[in-house]
């Protein structure tokens, strides 16, 4: 039992990560922009965040919100100088300048900060404890509360709030969103400066457990998009119900299937939990296509 529940802690801590990956996913689809640079744009901000602390003394609530702007800054002119050229839109193109940018990004932060892995220091100056044998960690924990909350805060701000009104219409339509007085250009910038906070947080918390700031942290962004499309494309709610589905099956599974000790399943080999996810995605979508949260669109014929 206590390594059934040290599992499901660090299943619920890995789930939240994923869960602020696919949050900034969904929240970029909503103002209809597919963006498959989200996991470059997490390693920028947990890179600028740890330079920024153990380099140049920043306070670390300020140097959030420094690296929140640096990476909303990127955003915006990558859609001023790039996207917003486009005459016309098509899903593929979109995907594929995103992942340019990503690669761009990429690039751009092993030249500035180097290959190798860094020392990340404990910014969060952050312990744990124990209860019944279990190891908590106070990141972890924080990753959950903070998901949660942003959880709340979005749907409150898509729900109620006039700004969000407008990038879901937007997202539904910007021509006929535009037409109605909808200013497409505060919608995007709006975008990206939840972008970068997400993106900014998910780094952090994820480089926050081993205290080692990696240039390969950026590929986990790419474990995460099963949870979007687990969720249901569109759905904040979705996008945190996925995340932790996922985080709980990948440990579960990397905890107690192809271990050695495993008498029954050993035979899938040590490495099953990277497809454990995706086998549990293939069984939600043959019950629900649409994901968890997700709704058919409505199509008039």
């Amino acid at each position: 039992m206590t390594t059934f529940l040290q599992l499901t802690v660090q299943g619920l801590a890995l789930g939240c990560i994923y869960a602020l990956i696919a949050l900034g996913f969904t929240v970029v689809l909503m103002a209809g922009v597919i963006n498959f640079a989200q996991g470059s744009f997490m390693l920028v901000g947990a890179y600028l965040v740890s330079w920024m602390v153990l380099q140049m003394q920043v306070p670390f609530l300020a140097a959030l919100p420094i690296a929140v702007a640096g990476l909303a800054l990127i955003g915006i002119l990558f859609e001023r100088l790039v996207l917003r050229r486009l005459t016309i839109r098509p899903v593929f193109v979109v995907i594929m300048l995103t992942i340019s940018l990503d690669i761009f990004m990429r690039v751009l932060a092993v030249l500035v900060f180097g290959y190798e892995p860094r020392a990340n220091g404990d910014p969060w100056e952050l312990s744990g404890f124990t209860v019944g044998g279990v190891r908590v960690n106070w990141a972890d924990i924080w990753t959950l509360i903070t998901t949660l909350a942003l959880l709340v805060i979005f749907f409150i701000f898509f729900k109620f709030s006039k700004y969000g009104i407008a990038m879901r219409a937007a997202a539904i339509d910007s021509e006929a969103a535009a037409i109605v007085g909808i200013s497409l250009s505060q919608v995007y910038v709006i975008t990206w400066i939840i972008t970068g906070l997400v993106a900014t947080l998910g780094g952090v918390f994820l480089a926050a457990s081993p205290r080692v700031l990696d240039a390969n942290l950026g590929f986990v962004a790419f474990r995460a998009f099963p949870a979007i499309i687990l969720g249901g494309l569109g759905s904040t709610v979705g996008a945190v119900v996925g995340g932790l589905i996922l985080g709980l099956v990948e440990v579960l599974a990397s905890g107690y299937i192809g271990t050695a000790h495993n008498q029954y399943l050993g035979f899938l080999g040590n490495n099953f939990y990277t497809i454990a996810s995706y086998i549990v995605l293939l069984l939600v979508l043959l019950l629900r296509p649409y994901g968890l949260f997700g709704k058919k669109e409505a199509e008039r014929v």
